[in-house]
């Protein structure tokens, strides 16, 4: 289950235009692992230089209609690939840690998945890495 992945969209719901980076950000994360939203601030402000006060960041999920919309894809089939809007890429990086280093992804449906080296995947969408995720406690 640990290569079992999933793509989430977050919204920084602070965002506002004049700010740099964006507003929404796509998440590969696993299934047993939540993403930890103060982390994810934290590594996004670092990405354009801690230029913004930490106070105008709140990452939540977006809502299934932002997520159509940005993806072109239904909740529980989200895949970062063929998406009508180019969104910013954040692979966990316990997703980078994996042995073997192949993770399974949303392939675009709720039945389908795409199986991709870890390393293929950085390469193919320039995303960036961080620590952003912690393991769900239900699943300890």
């Amino acid at each position: 289950m640990t290569h079992m992945c999933k793509s989430v969209v977050m919204e920084n719901k602070r965002w506002r235009p004049e700010h740099p980076g964006s507003r929404f950000y796509c998440v590969m994360v696993q299934y047993l692992h939540s993403v930890d939203i103060g982390a994810m601030a934290d590594h996004v402000r670092a990405l354009d230089g801690d230029r913004i006060a930490r106070k105008h960041f709140n990452f939540r999920l977006s809502s299934p209609e932002a997520t159509l919309e940005m993806t072109g894809y239904d909740k529980n089939g989200v895949s970062p690939f063929g998406t009508p809007v180019k969104l910013p890429i954040i692979l966990c990086q316990s997703i980078a840690l994996l042995q073997p280093p192949v993770f399974w992804i949303g392939a675009g449906h709720v039945d389908y998945k795409l199986a991709m080296p870890v390393q293929s995947f950085i390469d193919a969408t320039g995303c960036t890495v961080a620590d952003i995720s912690a393991l769900n406690d239900k699943d300890q």
